[in-house]
């Protein structure tokens, strides 16, 4: 069984990364940037390790629960993947985007049965954050077209669109999301324990970042229905205070799961992954993205950014 899923793996590792190449080659296609070869790399060098080291060892057993993990997740987006095709819409990953996380952290503890007090709270924080957020998202995109920018893709990559798909949008992210879960696997791993102080912290950082999750995304909606001109911006609420304080709640979200990992001895490995998260909401791509299409359509943008914060809640106008 182990040999087949290596096979397997290698043949779209292979594809993956020779894609990346052919399209590399054609500028129009805005594909093959350095950012898109780390994924597939760090995957590999996952996979590496996995296979060297002794699997009676700490690092052996864990592993085989991260690639367990990566696996679950990797047969689910394919399931998404093919409702892709049928639907003609790949924005559907949006929506299974969270449970690419939580899906694999439930499935292991089911699997293994046990509950202590902390895998109750595991359990908990991530089925709360998931099923919120993809429930919240499937109900906004729920009778519109397909999102902006998977829209472009498939227009750009024409033909190519149908299989190239997998890649560009469901492998790359599920493997973004893997990588994040590593704290989370962390959690899983240690089994049974009681209640601590990091269990403290992480409730604590839950709380406060899925108020700003929650709250944001409910003030946006409402100032949807409200609105009378679609340039209008909204500046009330938590939007007084971050022009992205859904983001920012998920990035602090995402601090909860690396507490949890506290638990773990090699938990402080894992803060590296909510850091990530907070780099990649705030500055790598959540953020700039959002904000070049707000200021390209809504002309009172630029008053907005020279008041309000761009991320975080403390930080200065900009």
């Amino acid at each position: 069984m182990k040999n087949t899923l290596t096979l397997m793996a290698a043949v779209l590792w292979f594809v993956w990364m020779a894609g990346l190449l052919n399209f590399k080659r054609r500028p129009e296609l805005r594909v093959g940037t350095a950012r898109e070869f780390v994924y597939p790399i760090a995957a590999l060098v996952i996979g590496l390790v996995w296979l060297m080291v002794d699997p009676s060892s700490q690092l052996g057993q864990f592993l085989q629960l991260y690639v367990q993990a990566g696996l679950i997740s990797w047969l689910m987006l394919t399931g998404v993947w093919l409702l892709s095709l049928w639907k003609r819409d790949c924005g559907i990953m949006d929506v299974a985007y969270p449970l690419a996380a939580s899906v694999p952290v439930m499935s292991l503890l089911l699997w293994r049965g046990n509950w202590s007090p902390h895998e109750v709270m595991l359990a908990m924080l991530v089925t709360l954050w998931s099923l919120r957020m993809s429930l919240h998202i499937g109900l906004r995109n729920r009778g519109h077209a397909e999102d902006g920018r998977y829209a472009a893709w498939r227009r750009r990559f024409d033909k190519h669109w149908w299989w190239w798909s997998f890649f560009q949008v469901f492998t790359m992210q599920g493997v973004t999301v893997w990588l994040w879960s590593l704290g989370l696997i962390m959690a899983v791993h240690i089994g049974a324990q009681p209640l601590g102080w990091q269990h403290g912290l992480a409730l604590l950082l839950f709380g406060v970042g899925y108020y700003f999750q929650v709250v944001g995304d409910l003030q946006l909606e409402r100032f949807k229905k409200q609105r009378t001109d679609r340039s209008q911006v909204l500046d009330q609420g938590l939007w007084r205070l971050s022009r992205h304080p859904n983001y920012f709640g998920e990035s602090v979200v995402w601090w909860s799961f690396g507490a949890l990992a506290l638990v773990h001895p090699w938990g402080w490995l894992a803060l590296a992954c909510p850091a990530y998260v907070t780099w990649f909401m705030s500055a790598g791509s959540a953020t700039p993205m959002q904000e070049r299409y707000m200021a390209k359509t809504k002309p009172s943008y630029a008053a907005y950014m020279a008041r309000v914060p761009t991320f975080f809640p403390w930080g200065k106008p900009k």
